[in-house]
C-alpha cells in the first residue's frame, strides 16, 4: 500500500482548518458557552468588520511600531555590550552577572518600577520592551561568540586574515544559529512585554495598540474584540516568521548547510 506523505505547509494547514472546525462546531453545538467563546465565523466577521472601519487596523499599526522600534534599539544595545564584553573581560563578567539576574525577570514585575521612575510615558513602554529583550539578546550572541571553535579562529589568523574578513569569513558563519534564534526569541517577547504594557497603561498620549484594544473588549465583556486582537497577534507572528526568520533562516543556515529542511 503506498503511503501518502504530505508537504510540512500542506500539514499545518490540514491541522489549522481541523482547529477551526473544532471551534466552530463546539460553539454552534452550544458544547461551550457562545459568550464565552464564540463562533469562529463570528470572529472573523468581526474582525473583518474592524479591520474595515479602521480601528483594527490603527491599533495594529500602532503596536507594530513601538515593537519595531524597541526590538531594533534592544539589538543595537546588545551588539554594543557584546563588543564591550569580547574586549574587555570585566565588562563580561558584569553582564553575565546582570544577565542571569535580570533574564529571568519578567517585564511585568518591574512596570511598577517603570512607572514610579519614569511615569506613564511611551519612554516608559521602551524601558519594559528593551528589559524584555535585551538580556536575550546578549545571552545569544555571547554563546555564539563561545561556541567559535578556536581551530577556526587560529587558521584565520595564520593565514593572517584582516579583522573584516575574519568576521565576514568566520564569527558571522558561526554565530548565526545563536543570532537566528535570539532574533526570534527577542521578537516574542518585545511582544509579551508590548501587550502586558498596553493591558496596564492603556492608551499612551493619542497611542492605542493591540494590547489596549484587548483591554477594551474585556472591559466592555466584547469577546469578538478581545478574540480578534488575539487573532491579529497570531497572524503577525505567522508573517514575521514567514517572511523574515524563515527567509533568513533559508539565505543562512540552511544554505550554508547548518540545518536540515
Amino acid at each position: 500500500m503506498k503511503r501518502i506523505v504530505l508537504s510540512n505547509r500542506l500539514r499545518t494547514l490540514l491541522w489549522i482548518l481541523i482547529l477551526l472546525a473544532l471551534w466552530e462546531t463546539a460553539a454552534r453545538c452550544g458544547w461551550v458557552n457562545a459568550y464565552i467563546l464564540p463562533p469562529f465565523t463570528k470572529v472573523v466577521a468581526r474582525l473583518w468588520s474592524e479591520l474595515i472601519q479602521g480601528r483594527l487596523g490603527r491599533h495594529t499599526l500602532n503596536s507594530l511600531l513601538v515593537v519595531i522600534e524597541g526590538f531594533c534599539l534592544s539589538f543595537a544595545i546588545a551588539v554594543i555590550i557584546t563588543l564591550l564584553c569580547v574586549a574587555l573581560k570585566p565588562v563580561e563578567d558584569l553582564f553575565n552577572l546582570l544577565t542571569s539576574i535580570l533574564n529571568p525577570l519578567p517585564a511585568v514585575a518591574i512596570m511598577p518600577l517603570i512607572i514610579m521612575w519614569f511615569g506613564i510615558d511611551i519612554a516608559a513602554m521602551f524601558i519594559i520592551i528593551i528589559h524584555g529583550v535585551l538580556w536575550t539578546f546578549i545571552r545569544h550572541l555571547l554563546d555564539g561568540l563561545r561556541s567559535i571553535p578556536a581551530a577556526q579562529m587560529e587558521f584565520g589568523r595564520n593565514i593572517c586574515l584582516s579583522p573584516f574578513r575574519m568576521f565576514t569569513g568566520i564569527v558571522i558563519y558561526a554565530i548565526m544559529p545563536e543570532l537566528l534564534a535570539g532574533l526570534r526569541t527577542g521578537w516574542g517577547r518585545a511582544w509579551r512585554a508590548l501587550i502586558s504594557t498596553e493591558m496596564v497603561f492603556g492608551m499612551i498620549g493619542s497611542m492605542g495598540g493591540l494590547g489596549y484594544y484587548i483591554y477594551m473588549g474585556r472591559s466592555y465583556a466584547r469577546i469578538a474584540d478581545v478574540l480578534s486582537g488575539v487573532i491579529m497577534i497570531a497572524l503577525i507572528g505567522v508573517v514575521v516568521e514567514s517572511l523574515v526568520f524563515k527567509q533568513m533562516e533559508r539565505m543562512t543556515t540552511r544554505k550554508w548547510g547548518m540545518t536540515r529542511e
